[in-house]
């Protein structure tokens, strides 16, 4: 077998393969051999059809099937001897098949940039360090006291007001006719939280327990509910039971409830800590992002689109996930998987060209992850998800993820090694 590679571009290869007559003849007459067993033709017994007899029935047939085993059978092994390791599948562009000729064809394929990364050592990085403040314990405490608060059903005649919270029904309407989806019954609603539909909370901050108004909303045109966006709708709304918020004291025995807590200043250095977790991984996030920045602008390198394509694919994939798990869909944020495929596109070839980068830096600076980094991060998974280890490990090797996780946690690990080489200014 003759195996010639042309380039493209850096990360293109056309690789020209032929395999010489004497295995192409041996191919045709092993296809032919199997054939003759199991081929029905009226007048011949089973294994009794003559060669010549096949070849006129089956001729095309047999040409595609001879191919198609040269092709499978050459392809891995002229790969091995080019030393390529394609990252896409192959577009194949085979010549005629003849009995007594060499078979050729070409594969054209993309391959991860062949470049040195240079210059990633040493950056200059400027952080912001910020303290935990006491206005920010005391916001954290806040919810915690919000979280645990109890509603106590109002039975006094008074009127609504901010905080309280309300049951009530509604339904929209637009020039008089009922509005698509636009009915609730019993529905909570906390009145100045935020969370309703937009415009009418405020109206209901003076309202008691029965009354019932009509309430006019305008919706933007970049409302997320694309069936409301821009339209002017009527929303008839009665007020049903109104209940308010009772929360608990902040006091040591609000702290014990809450867990391992001797008082409530000991959850309040807690808060103080985790706080300060948070700050400390916003500014490593801050940090290794700057890092990206400088590897991709100087290191402007040719990526394999099929590579682009794959990452736009699981972004999209993701996507459709996340909104499956709070049981919406593409449409109903009136947005096409076409559309959204365009949107992930530019997205996708920054990911694409930052692991592509950090890769080769890994592999110039000696950086690896070992099978028990990948079963530590199954781990993580698995407990995130309340799963069973096992679970996980089979659908991660099963459905061809662990490279996947392998490669997350080798750009960590990169990223790391070059905050720790890093010239960091901390403002």
């Amino acid at each position: 077998m003759k195996v010639n590679v042309e380039e493209i571009s850096g990360v293109k290869k056309k690789v020209n393969i032929e395999i010489p007559e004497d295995q192409v003849q041996k191919e045709i007459d092993s296809f032919y051999a199997e054939l003759k067993q199991k081929a029905k033709i009226k007048g011949f017994r089973p294994g009794k059809v003559p060669r010549e007899i096949l070849e006129r029935y089956f001729k095309d047939y047999a040409k595609g099937e001879v191919l198609q085993r040269l092709i499978q059978d050459s392809y891995p092994k002229a790969l091995s001897e080019a030393t390529l390791s394609p990252v896409s599948q192959p577009v194949f562009d085979p010549q005629d098949l003849e009995s007594g000729k060499p078979f050729r064809y070409s594969a054209i394929v993309e391959i991860k940039p062949d470049t040195k990364v240079d210059g990633y050592l040493g950056l200059n990085l400027e952080g912001k360090k910020e303290e935990v403040t006491d206005e920010e314990v005391q916001g954290r405490l806040g919810n915690l006291q919000n979280l645990h608060a109890q509603l106590k059903t109002v039975t006094e005649s008074r009127a609504v007001r901010s905080g309280d919270y309300v049951i009530l029904d509604y339904e929209a309407s637009r020039d008089g006719r009922p509005v698509e989806e636009g009915k609730g019954i019993d529905v909570p609603v906390e009145v100045g939280g935020g969370r309703f539909i937009p415009g009418i909370e405020e109206k209901l901050i003076g309202m008691k327990v029965d009354d019932a108004t009509d309430i006019e909303v305008a919706f933007p045109e970049d409302y997320g509910y694309k069936k409301w966006a821009g339209k002017a709708l009527t929303f008839h709304v009665k007020i049903k039971e109104m209940k308010e918020k009772i929360l608990p004291a902040l006091d040591d025995e609000f702290a014990k409830d809450l867990g391992d807590y001797e008082s409530l200043e000991a959850l309040k250095t807690r808060l103080r800590q985790d706080i300060g977790k948070e700050k400390e991984r916003g500014l490593d996030r801050q940090l290794k992002d700057q890092i990206v920045d400088q590897l991709l602008k100087t290191n402007p390198i040719e990526i394999p689109s099929g590579l682009v394509e794959e990452q736009t694919h699981a972004l999209v994939t993701d996507t459709k996930a996340r909104l499956a798990s709070q049981g919406m869909a593409l449409k109903d944020l009136d947005v096409t998987e076409e559309k959204l495929h365009g949107d992930y596109g530019e997205m996708a070839q920054k990911q694409v060209r930052t692991f592509l980068i950090l890769e080769k830096i890994a592999a110039q600076e000696g950086i690896a992850v070992s099978e028990e980094e990948v079963e530590g991060r199954l781990k993580e998974i698995s407990e995130r998800g309340q799963q069973k280890f096992d679970a996980v490990k089979r659908y991660y090797e099963k459905n061809g993820l662990i490279p996947e996780v392998k490669g997350g946690i080798l750009s960590e690990k990169t990223l790391s090694f070059l905050l720790e080489k890093a010239n960091v200014k901390y403002l």
